[in-house]
């Protein structure tokens, strides 16, 4: 049995308490009038991350364990490792054995996000040059060694629609990205479908005063969709425009295995990137990824006027209401006890994890 006591911050809620939990919240009592040192968020949640720490998901089982270290030692306690737009032989490569590792192992890494290879080769962004029609076998075999959650693709390509309807049957979240479909397009898919957004307002057809696209699909009528807050993928505006408009947007770090690493060149997507700073290019203007982690990313929120309430939510509780989570995300009995402490610079004190402590 644990004890913590601080101001804790959830979606909705903030107030002074203590926290007392094992593997799961036993109960939280609210304590008046004391002003404590520190607050207590819920572990972050990271549903898009091909890497970091030196490690990339496409190396194998052996880097996706260490990548999700990483994340979790920087307060992500709830992963999906994203794929690139890859081959079927270099995709099942990179998630040969993760049922077995999640089975048998207390992770943090809960399934995969694929992204790709159904995307729109005119619009791969920093995606390899591997895109391919929509194929079930593809996914079938997939998850054989691998849980997809969601999956980015390009709606507008030959064979989607039917596609679409059996990933949802078999409970894969969609989202729609590195695509260059027109409004109605996204709009025939999203009817009735709790469809997503991949990375908002990068890879995607715009919000054109004539010719709408993905962006305006998202913008007008999402209710989940994700987005990078490096603060270089997207500006502080578009990043508040979008939280206007999306009820349950959440933050995605999309970092790459540069991400903690010092500054240099590195591999990505088999191609060299150049990491200086806090950003990561292929070529002098096409970034690639980013090199934050979601740590970085809650920091950030802050930084541009969102309330730690809102940061919470963002990086927490709306990337579990999108995968129905229903006992990650949130400081409440009965929930995992993934618990962050943060000092009042937001620096990282502890990560509990499951209700054990990791840093």
């Amino acid at each position: 049995m644990k004890i913590l006591k601080g101001k804790i911050i959830n979606h909705n809620s903030s107030y002074n308490g203590e926290i007392i939990f094992e593997e799961k919240i036993n109960s939280i009592n609210k304590i008046d009038n004391v002003n404590f040192d520190n607050y207590i968020i819920p572990g972050f949640v990271d549903l898009h991350c091909h890497g970091g720490g030196g490690h990339d998901t496409m190396s194998g089982l052996s880097d996706i364990e260490n990548m999700s270290k990483y994340h979790l030692k920087n307060g992500t306690t709830t992963i999906l490792p994203t794929t690139l737009t890859a081959t079927f032989d270099d995709t099942i490569k990179a998630l040969k054995g993760l049922n077995k590792y999640i089975k048998k192992n207390k992770t943090n890494v809960i399934g995969v996000h694929l992204e790709g290879p159904f995307i729109n080769s005119n619009k791969l962004g920093a995606q390899p040059p591997f895109t391919q029609l929509p194929d079930i076998k593809f996914i079938n075999n997939i998850e054989k060694e691998a849980l997809i959650k969601t999956i980015t693709l390009a709606p507008e390509l030959k064979g989607s629609e039917n596609f679409i309807k059996l990933l949802l049957k078999k409970k894969i979240q969609v989202q729609i990205g590195h695509s260059l479909a027109d409004y109605k397009c996204c709009k025939k898919i999203m009817h009735n479908n709790k469809i997503g957004f991949t990375h908002l307002y990068n890879a995607m057809s715009g919000n054109d005063n004539r010719n709408p696209g993905v962006l305006t699909a998202a913008l007008r009528d999402a209710e989940y969709a994700e987005i990078i807050c490096d603060l270089f993928h997207v500006n502080e505006e578009n990043i508040h425009i979008a939280y206007k408009c999306i009820p349950k947007l959440y933050a995605i770090s999309d970092s790459i295995s540069a991400t903690g690493m010092p500054d240099g060149k590195y591999s990505f997507a088999k191609l060299k990137i150049n990491k200086k700073g806090k950003q990561a290019f292929i070529k002098k203007n096409v970034l690639a990824g980013s090199v934050i982690n979601m740590h970085d990313t809650f920091k950030n929120l802050v930084k541009i006027n969102f309330s730690l309430n809102q940061a919470v939510e963002m990086t927490s509780f709306n990337a579990c209401q999108y995968l129905k989570e229903k006992f990650l995300g949130k400081i409440e009995k009965g929930c995992f006890s993934n618990l962050l402490v943060l000092d009042k610079k937001l620096n990282l004190k502890e990560v509990y994890f499951n209700g054990k402590l990791i840093k």
